[in-house]
């Protein structure tokens, strides 16, 4: 008996050690390719948009005259949340927490994010945006930088972001990090209309905030290397 609890703590003991790292080691594999998945089906359907509407430095964003967001939402949700695979939602004007944003989220670093100002933006959205609910859990949320009706996000408008999207690969369900589930795009003008939220990756380490992580996935070939 003595010997039989000892082989079954020994196998506890390699368990707990080696769980950990086999979860990991799928995340990093898996999230990635999920990531890219939906962000290949995103651009297809702006492309599309661009052909019918022009680009989105084209919408009058800034005039309210004209009610291409409106449009620019309806396109998304009505035309292409089956191609999506996905069930609109509509405005988030509740507690984060419910929807996949939770106040819990951490950065890269491992900091809470509500505490670190650039992720106000990613709250910000999770609370005021549009939301995408994809069949495999994975969620898009969008905040476009101004409405017709009013509501004006100015550190987007002043960047000329005229919206942006956080994909939150698994919804609800942890980590809940920055740079490892959750991922940021922006809306931009030109063709090339959705891409990542930052323009460099110097955040996307141990050490940073995990917000540039988008654009080093890209640039990796989609390998997590950090």
């Amino acid at each position: 008996m003595a010997e039989v609890l000892i082989t079954l703590g020994v196998i506890g003991i390699v368990a707990a050690i080696t769980i950990p790292i086999i979860i990991s080691s799928y995340r990093r594999i898996a999230y990635p390719t999920q990531l890219k998945a939906i962000y290949s089906k995103l651009l297809v359907a702006q492309k599309t948009i661009n052909d019918e509407y022009g680009t989105p430095d084209t919408w009058r964003f800034y005039q309210y005259t004209d009610g291409n967001e409106d449009n620019y939402t309806l396109e998304i949700i009505n035309r292409y949340a089956t191609q999506l695979s996905a069930d609109y939602r509509g405005n988030i004007y509740f507690n984060p927490d419910k929807m996949g944003a939770p106040s819990s989220a951490l950065m890269l670093n491992g900091k809470p994010a509500k505490n670190i100002p650039d992720f106000y933006t990613v709250s910000y959205i999770y609370s005021y945006g549009h939301m995408l609910v994809m069949k495999n859990g994975a969620t898009i949320n969008i905040r476009f930088a101004q409405a017709p009706s009013g509501g004006n996000h100015w550190s987007l408008m002043l960047n000329h972001i005229y919206a942006v999207f956080i994909i939150d690969i698994n919804g609800l369900s942890k980590p809940n990090i920055v740079g490892r589930d959750i991922f940021m795009f922006k809306l931009v003008g030109g063709n090339n209309s959705i891409i990542p939220y930052l323009d460099n990756t110097t955040d996307c380490n141990k050490q940073g905030a995990g917000l540039s992580c988008s654009r080093k996935l890209i640039k990796d070939d989609w390998r997590m290397n950090y």
